[in-house]
């Protein structure tokens, strides 16, 4: 369902979480409130509400450049890896957090996640307070399953954000309250009053993956025959993908805290008792959703085609988020495509201003000559050469590839290729969930499940079927241990979900070290940081702004690193 209209609920009384949430008027629209709770119409107006929310600006303090929906986000979550970055930062307007200067920060950096997660899920939670559960028809099961389903997605994203994980750095951990460890954020919904949310504690981990998991249960319910229009309506086989990143991030969780297996006792009808049986559900549910959604990875031509990652048409696509005009208010500067394609004139990440968005040399150099996906980044040494725009599958004259620092992508095209107008080349669409990541959920969790060779063997026979050209050489997995594998996998993952947000997770989940500043390295000075090995990134523990704290009088904050201790992790 393609959102017409925009829907703001005007529910955040000042703080996003504490506030009134009986309230909702509808923008843009002549219908009352009387009218949503008793039409048709009200549903799928807040039905398109929700899932139509990812294209929406969150709009705290004022716009700004980095507010232009979960697309935002993802480019959030990218930056704050290791190998997404700028040929400069000029104009690069996601700097706070390249700089992580936003761990100290309580403006737009920490309250635009913050409010983005919960004024969606105030639009969720509306829409389940209109429909009786008892007297429901298909319209309204189907909207519900919709309505649950995106409350899972919300909640998963804000837990894994804000959980705070040790560091490493004492001057860090060591002003962490005891009592955050295992926390997540506070759950808000239809059954919330106003005088719960000024004192709603941080769930615990174990009762808001819990909760997490009993929402996509009942989408699941829900939405078993349900035919879906577009693709960013939820249907059976996104509820299984959904699933199976939900048991792997546990998995993973077990695995490194055996001990937090015991919170999960309370709940037998889970059926998990280690580790393993987590990562045996992941690989159950990724392959399920694989199997029922009919996607197929991406090929070299739709990879490189202006539609790839700009139409949710692309066949890998299981769910995305559509481009809405309306409700994202677009300009040429705030944007996705004006952020991160060099193949435009308008944006700052075009050839006009030339912030251009680079892959981290070290990841680069790891790509094969025979890995097809190598042509989605400039090679340093046809940097600067028109003669070389001919070995490249861009829309770009060769005049205007030679603008080109080295390792600046061709990854993202503009929509339609309309490299001038914003109004057309911006209106691209977000991958949410593509079915490669299904993929390697099944090789990682396999791994686990069925031994290393196991997972070794799905690994490869991914990459060759789907990534490699067929020239002498032929891609192979040669480790010998689970660390070794799993480094392996995420050179692969790294490379195929460069840009889309996607990694960020799996570097927090895993709690693998990020390194930015090393011998070669083409991140800017500026951003040089190098976390410690075996422990969480200082900046992947969002901080929970303190006028939030001052709201909600139950929530105990993570720490907030100053740029003091930032001396701790710069090269």
């Amino acid at each position: 369902m393609k959102t017409k209209i925009k829907i703001f609920l005007l529910a955040l009384l000042t703080g996003g979480l504490a506030g009134c949430i009986d309230e909702a008027v509808p923008a843009d629209s002549f219908i009352t409130s009387d009218q949503l709770d008793n039409s048709k119409e009200g549903l799928t107006r807040l039905t398109n509400a929700i899932t139509g929310f990812p294209s929406t600006i969150c709009g705290i303090y004022s716009t700004s450049n980095f507010d232009f929906g979960y697309p935002g986000l993802g480019v959030v979550r990218d930056v704050l890896c290791e190998d997404f970055s700028t040929s400069n930062n000029y104009y690069d307007y996601f700097s706070s957090w390249g700089f992580c200067t936003y761990l100290g920060n309580d403006y737009n950096t920490c309250y635009y996640p913050w409010s983005f997660y919960y004024k969606w899920n105030e639009t969720v939670t509306e829409l389940m307070k209109r429909v009786n559960p008892e007297t429901q028809d298909a319209q309204e099961l189907h909207a519900m399953g919709i309505a649950h389903f995106y409350r899972a997605w919300i909640y998963f994203d804000m837990a894994r954000m804000f959980e705070f994980k040790k560091t490493g750095i004492s001057r860090i951990d060591d002003r962490a309250d005891p009592a955050i460890h295992g926390l997540t954020v506070p759950i808000v919904t239809e059954e919330t009053t106003q005088e719960d949310a000024f004192n709603l504690p941080r769930a615990p981990y174990h009762t808001m993956y819990k909760f997490i998991l009993d929402e996509l249960d009942l989408a699941e319910q829900q939405l078993g025959d349900y035919k879906r229009t577009e693709k960013n309506e939820p249907n059976l086989a996104v509820v299984y993908g959904e699933k199976a990143r939900v048991w792997l991030e546990l998995a993973s969780h077990f695995d490194k805290y055996p001990e937090d297996l015991a919170d999960m006792s309370q709940y037998p009808e889970l059926g998990i008792t280690s580790a393993t049986d987590c990562y045996a559900k992941a690989q159950s549910y990724a392959q399920q959703a694989i199997d029922q959604s009919g996607a197929i990875p991406m090929t070299e031509s739709e990879w490189y085609s202006t539609d790839g990652f700009t139409k949710t048409s692309t066949s890998s696509w299981m769910l995305g988020m559509l481009i809405n005009k309306e409700a994202l208010n677009l300009s040429a500067w705030i944007n996705f495509v004006g952020e991160v394609s060099a193949e435009t004139s308008f944006g700052t990440g075009g050839y006009n201003y030339g912030t251009f968005r680079t892959i981290g040399k070290s990841l680069y150099d790891q790509i094969s000559d025979d890995d097809w996906r190598k042509q989605s980044w400039v090679n340093p040494d046809d940097a600067y050469n028109e003669d070389a725009q001919s070995q490249y599958k861009t829309i770009l004259t060769p005049e205007q590839f030679a603008y080109l620092d080295p390792y600046t992508n061709l990854k993202f095209q503009p929509a339609d290729g309309n490299e001038d107008d914003y109004q057309v080349g911006a209106l691209a669409d977000y991958p949410m969930m593509r079915v490669e990541e299904m993929y390697f959920i099944v090789a990682e969790a396999s791994a686990h499940t069925g031994g290393l060779s196991s997972g070794i063997h799905n690994l490869e026979s991914f990459i060759n079927s789907y990534r490699y050209n067929y020239g002498q050489q032929r891609y192979t997995c040669n480790a010998s241990t689970m660390d070794d594998f799993i480094q392996a996998l995420m050179v692969q993952k790294r490379i195929e979900f460069w840009g889309e947000g996607l990694v960020y997770w799996d570097y927090k989940r895993l709690e693998l070290p990020i390194t930015r500043g090393y011998e070669g390295t083409n991140i800017p000075v500026s951003y040089r940081f190098n976390s410690l090995k075996g422990y969480c990134a200082p900046w992947l523990d969002f901080y929970i702004p303190n006028y939030e704290c001052g709201q909600d009088k139950a929530i105990v904050p993570n720490p907030t690193p100053s740029m003091l201790d930032s001396e701790l992790w710069r090269e």
